[in-house]
């Protein structure tokens, strides 16, 4: 789990310092089921290139309070630092601030550099400080990170110019892009860069803002986004069990207030403010759940599939929680008055004539060539005019649509709830399967209930 305080984020948790703050938010780190709780240090805040000794402390006091609860660090070393000729000192920056840690159980691993840029000077200094770090401190695994809208690359970049230099672990960061739909063919893809080198998610996360959505067609309210971001890293871990990875990282814990963010003015909606599993009044986003049950080894697959869970538009009218919504003279609702089962279904109704769908790519809708799913929807309508149906659209990792399959048509005479499906086989270059229930030409109410999504 990253962390900071709410109010004191990368350089400023350590320039404000408050321990009794720091204990209570290690609290509800361990209320997640972590077992490890990352430690982000900045070489020209702690001392460069002698450690200062006040700063040494501080971090000696965060892992004692981290291991009073059974917790692990992760240290991130050189953060907010470019001086890559300069070996030599970041050899003694090292020893320095490390030397107490050596055989230190609670140290779980060395992060060298968070995020690194793959290219000749950073490469010749990771050259040699991957080993100085191993060296300096034997039995304990030293990674470092790559990020970027193509983690994927970046990692391949950084595996060529390492060369026979390489980490005991990779550790890519993924923030996905159109949502967590990719996660799966992200992380397949990097597995295979890394061969027989281990690799984690070390950081993912989702912000909870409301003036974008990393999901087109879902509402850009507080509560839509929450609904979101617990999709996202259901969909991220899912998408990293699938694979044979550990659970992913988190970031972050908390939500920031804007004056914690120490290297610029950062407005209320700054995406940096609103990742955190919890809110700044300490109450748990519903994602928090999502990644307790991942750290337990579970792999949540719910989506909303029966439409109870609703949440608020902009214009305030109540939707579908985690569903996308794409349509033309058409409006879309959560109907609570209407249902197959349950308590709510999923409504589209026309300004005369519209057409319009409901989109999802659930938790464990990654996919490669030849999985093959189902999905079955009930379907109701109140005039005979239009079509209903399901479609299964493939798209490839960078969300480009290959191509689609769908069910056979609603009847036009169908006069109770009916039932349709679709089965499809995935194409070459898939990267995941999207749901859509779709209504076109129609001229009246329809509802969706009950989706079920299914791999065979």
């Amino acid at each position: 789990m990253s962390y900071f305080p709410a109010d004191a984020g990368w350089t400023e948790m350590w320039t404000d310092w408050h321990p009794d703050e720091i204990a209570t938010d290690l609290d509800r780190v361990v209320s997640l089921h972590a077992n490890t709780v990352r430690a982000v240090i900045e070489p020209d805040t702690f001392g460069w290139p002698d450690v200062q000794p006040v700063y040494a402390e501080r971090l000696q006091q965060f892992v004692t309070m981290a291991g009073e609860r059974g917790l692990h660090m992760q240290l991130t070393l050189f953060d907010w630092w470019y001086r890559w000729p300069w070996v030599r000192a970041s050899k003694q920056w090292s020893r320095e601030l490390l030397t107490r840690y050596i055989g230190d159980p609670r140290i779980a691993f060395l992060e060298l550099r968070n995020e690194i840029l793959p290219k000749p000077e950073t490469d010749k200094w990771a050259k040699k400080m991957i080993p100085f770090l191993r060296t300096l401190m034997p039995g304990t695994p030293v990674t470092l990170s790559v990020a970027g809208l193509d983690p994927v690359a970046r990692l391949a970049l950084l595996k060529r110019g390492l060369g026979d230099v390489q980490p005991d672990f990779w550790d890519i960061h993924y923030f996905g892009g159109g949502g967590a739909a990719n996660a799966y063919a992200v992380f397949a893809a990097a597995k295979a860069i890394a061969g027989s080198t281990p690799l984690w998610v070390g950081e993912t996360g989702y912000p909870t803002v409301t003036d974008s959505s990393g999901y087109g067609g879902i509402p850009w309210t507080r509560s839509a986004q929450e609904a979101a971001q617990s999709h996202f890293l259901a969909s991220v871990a899912w998408g990293a069990h699938a694979n044979g990875l550990a659970p992913a990282g988190v970031w972050v814990l908390d939500d920031l207030v804007p004056s914690a963010v120490p290297d610029r003015k950062a407005a209320e909606e700054d995406p940096d403010l609103h990742y955190g599993l919890f809110r700044l009044d300490g109450s748990e986003k519903p994602a928090a759940g999502i990644v307790r049950a991942s750290f337990d080894g579970a792999t949540p697959l719910e989506f909303n599939s029966g439409f109870e869970d609703g949440v608020p538009g902009e214009s305030g009218i109540v939707v579908p929680a985690e569903w996308q919504t794409h349509g033309k003279d058409v409006v879309f609702t959560d109907d609570p008055s209407v249902a197959a089962s349950g308590s709510a279904s999923a409504r589209m109704a026309p300004f005369g004539a519209g057409s319009g769908s409901f989109s999802i790519v659930p938790p464990d809708g990654g996919a490669s060539e030849g999985v093959v799913v189902r999905v079955e929807a009930s379907a109701q309508r109140s005039d005979p005019n239009g079509r209903l149906f399901l479609v299964v659209e493939w798209h490839d990792r960078a969300g480009h649509l290959l191509s689609r399959d769908a069910s056979e048509p609603l009847a036009a005479d169908a006069a109770t709830w009916t039932r349709l499906s679709v089965t499809a086989r995935a194409p070459r270059k898939t990267a995941y399967a999207r749901v859509d229930l779709v209504a076109n030409a129609i001229t009246a109410p329809v509802w969706f209930d009950d989706v079920a999504f299914s791999r065979t």
